[in-house]
């Protein structure tokens, strides 16, 4: 879980309409701004603060205010098949580009089957799982992947080479909750040691590395350091393969070492980030109801199956989140009190004071 340890609750919806006015107020249109911070505040409801306002915020605010994401979107179609298109967004905020995307790939699913699609000069697009859910209500099953700023080294390398390059699978249920993974490629996203740095907490071991390649639990040295990828030499080979499919293969984005720099720290060039979504359509390959069904019927066996010594709940990818859902709807979402400092600062800037709690 990407999640911040604790912090001044606040209600999501107070939250939501802030964050709506601050980006309208920079130049995002109504409906954009709607987009983006549903996006935002889903992620923080999930638990997934890394890439929700908490850490985002500020960083698209000043991005878009002194010119390195374009606040207006300018989306073109440059390729397109039956199932597959490329999207150029000319560094729009990667949320809108992501909303068309996987929009297209859900229509050209429901008419092929199997849909890929992908953006290029694109920019951070939040939380991999908000898109690959998408097709959830559509009776498919969605896909996402983006790449990233190096942050890991290769194997048996101790310069960064790839992002963290997450992917998120969103699998439809019946009575049960879909199943939606949404992992990184490194065992931590950067965005953990971010929140770990500004609240000056130490990282657990096996997260990161100092720039020689030798273990840290400090996250100021981890910030200038590498990432551990998950599962060794697996996660790296992931990394690779998302890497090379989000940027090099299909989009002609930036990949690996080229990136400019990572979000926070560069306020100059565009990021030129790309991505691929995918939706496919289960009707084209059994009857929804027979697939959700069974999709039930091993859910429940799988949690229902043997837990070890000591555990009491056996979870399936998704669940936690789903239930960090629920709790944070009741009792709000936790802000670190620096970060909250950081949001009153900018309110006053824009003169939209940020809510009480």
């Amino acid at each position: 879980m990407a999640g911040v340890d604790g912090g001044i609750m606040f209600p999501a919806d107070k939250l939501r309409g802030w964050t709506q006015e601050v980006f309208q107020k920079i130049g995002v249109s109504r409906d954009d701004a709607t987009l983006l911070t549903d996006s935002l505040i889903e992620a923080n409801l999930r638990g997934v603060d890394t890439h929700g306002i908490t850490r985002m915020l500020c960083v698209y605010v000043e991005r878009i205010r002194k010119g390195v994401m374009s606040a207006k979107s300018k989306l073109v179609v440059v390729r397109e098949k039956a199932s597959t298109a490329l999207i150029d967004c000319n560094n729009s905020i990667g949320q809108v580009g992501a909303a068309r995307a996987m929009r297209m790939a859900i229509e050209k699913a429901g008419q092929t089957g199997v849909a890929f699609t992908a953006v290029t000069h694109s920019n951070h697009y939040g939380m991999a799982a908000y898109w690959a859910m998408a097709a959830l209500t559509h009776g498919m099953i969605g896909f996402s992947s983006t790449n990233a700023p190096a942050a890991v080294a290769p194997t048996g390398g101790c310069t960064a080479m790839f992002g963290t390059n997450p992917f998120a699978i969103a699998i439809p249920a019946g009575r049960e909750l879909p199943v939606v993974l949404d992992l990184a490629t490194t065992v931590v996203a950067r965005g953990r040691i971010v929140l770990h740095a500004k609240q000056d907490k130490p990282l657990a071991p096996g997260w990161a590395f100092d720039h020689r390649g030798i273990p840290t639990t400090d996250p100021h040295t981890a910030m200038k350091g590498l990432l551990a990828p998950i599962g060794g030499y697996k996660g790296y080979g992931i990394a690779l393969a998302v890497d090379f499919l989000c940027g090099v293969v299909l989009t002609g984005s930036n990949y690996g070492t080229h990136f400019p720099g990572f979000l926070a720290d560069n306020m100059i060039d565009p990021t030129d980030v790309g991505s691929v979504f995918a939706a496919v359509n289960v009707e084209s390959f059994m009857d929804l109801p027979e697939f959700t069904a069974t999709i039930d019927k091993a859910l429940q066996e799988i949690k229902g199956s043997t837990r070890a010594e000591g555990v009491k709940r056996i979870y399936v990818p998704g669940e936690i989140e789903f239930d960090m859902k629920a709790e944070r709807l009741a009792k709000g979402i936790p802000i670190p009190e620096q970060v909250v400092k950081d949001f009153i600062a900018l309110g006053r800037e824009l003169a939209i004071p940020f809510p009480e709690t």
